[in-house]
């Protein structure tokens, strides 16, 4: 891969009242006119909807979901912009958002990541002891040992509250506590396990597998097997799942103990990039990660982490947050869920509502108040036809103050690779973006 550097910001932002400073350009004749105080009111978005980039699809006529979703707000941040491409996945990681999401917040998932459960145990409040391990939980339903759905028919948080209750009456003596996150999200610690040195699978990376050929492997997996098993029983006939089989909802039959991980330590935000952060997502993985690293979590109403999710009220809450912070964070959940659903129409439904009611609303904000700049780009690539996260490179695009670059393509993952711009180490993109 390719890693071109080139200069995006090749004029300053419009000049208004107050002081400047005259700055050579060696590219043109003349002085930039550089606006100390606008500089200091800089604002930077990041919105994330999570899983958008894909492959062609036979449905879409040979288009990806990017490519056949009306997102016009994109297309606009991307011609009138920077476009490129990042890779937001280590190549010897898994293409998880545990790491994709921590590449975009500017850190090397090389070096921080510890796992994806302590991550989002952090947004619980939970604070890990040293000897303590962290899991993530699905609810998951499970047919003639096959597992048919990662989200247990996306469960709700208080049908899962029960449940959890349940857990840990019932496995109290194997020494491990559950916490309730939300939907089908949840999480197990437990205190000294033995020597752990396990190996997990994602389970919306497994959906349709035999349960015995995706179990856990290595060190410490007959412990959380074990444990995964004896759920069954205390899940099979919980007043929850009897009350879900008559409504023709998914039982939540078993547990999923996956993303396994000790304490982390991250370099506060602040300190590493002199800018104080905010980020809104429904997803406790996200929201975990921001507040490891010092950055507010700004609680929106409405906000599900799945398609049905209140797209405006993120826009809207965002809007009103900018006075506030240097750096916001928009993340986005809907487009990854329904490629894990298998479900082509709803990716580009979700996509074309990200476009209409987070991302036009926050350009024409920047238009009237041009100390703006944007970027956009999913954290990985999510297929619809396989329903699972995949490798390979994510487009973004760049656009808003100083930003002249103009691109003058769409934003789809084959504009992006007409350009000459691509980032191999996906961390640098946050520097590369708050580049002054």
């Amino acid at each position: 891969m390719r890693v071109i550097r080139v200069n995006p910001y090749p004029h300053a932002c419009p000049l208004q009242a107050g002081g400047s400073l005259n700055t050579h350009d060696s590219g043109q004749r003349g002085s930039l006119n550089i606006n100390i105080e606008r500089a200091l009111r800089m604002k930077n978005c990041i919105i994330i909807p999570d899983g958008a980039a894909d492959f062609p699809l036979r449905e879409l006529g040979g288009k990806t979901p990017l490519q056949a979703a009306k997102i016009p707000n994109m297309d606009r941040a991307a011609a009138q912009g920077l476009l490129g491409r990042v890779s937001t996945v280590p190549r010897r990681m898994e293409p998880g958002s545990d790491v994709a999401i921590m590449t975009l917040m500017g850190y090397d998932p090389l070096r921080f990541h510890t796992g994806r459960a302590p991550l989002e145990a952090a947004d619980l409040g939970i604070v890990l002891k040293d000897a303590q391990w962290a899991f993530r939980c699905n609810f998951i339903n499970v047919e003639n040992r096959v597992l048919k759905d990662f989200s247990a028919g996306n469960i709700s948080t208080e049908e899962a509250g029960e449940l959890i209750e349940a857990l840990n009456d019932g496995l109290a003596a194997r020494g491990c506590r559950f916490y309730t996150g939300t939907g089908y999200r949840h999480l197990m610690l437990c205190e000294n396990p033995g020597h752990m040195d396990v190996t997990t699978s994602a389970p919306h990376q497994v959906m349709g597998e035999p349960l015995d050929e995706i179990l856990p492997s290595g060190n410490g997996a007959e412990y959380l097997t074990e444990v995964m098993e004896e759920s069954v029983a205390i899940l099979k006939d919980h007043p929850v799942n009897i009350a879900r089989r008559k409504e023709g909802s998914a039982a939540a039959n078993m547990i999923w103990l996956w993303g396994e991980g000790r304490k982390p330590q991250l370099e506060p935000f602040l300190s590493r990039y002199g800018k104080r952060g905010a980020a809104i997502s429904a997803v406790n993985l996200v929201r975990g990660i921001a507040g490891l690293v010092g950055w507010h979590i700004i609680e929106v109403p409405g906000i599900t982490g799945y398609t049905d999710t209140d797209y405006a009220a993120k826009g809207k809450y965002a809007i009103d947050a900018f006075p506030e912070y240097d750096l916001l964070l928009v993340h986005i959940e809907a487009p990854d869920e329904a490629s894990h659903q298998g479900d082509a129409s709803a990716k580009i439904k979700a996509l074309e509502q990200i476009d209409r009611k987070i991302v036009g609303p926050i350009m024409e904000y920047a238009d009237k108040n041009a100390d703006l700049r944007l970027l956009v780009l999913p954290d990985h690539v999510t297929s619809v036809e396989s329903r699972r996260h995949m490798r390979g490179t994510v487009p973004f695009a760049m656009w808003g103050c100083g930003i002249k670059a103009a691109s003058g393509l769409g934003f789809t993952e084959a504009t992006a690779l007409e350009t000459d711009l691509v980032l191999e180490n996906g961390y640098e993109l946050m520097g590369f973006f708050l580049k002054d």
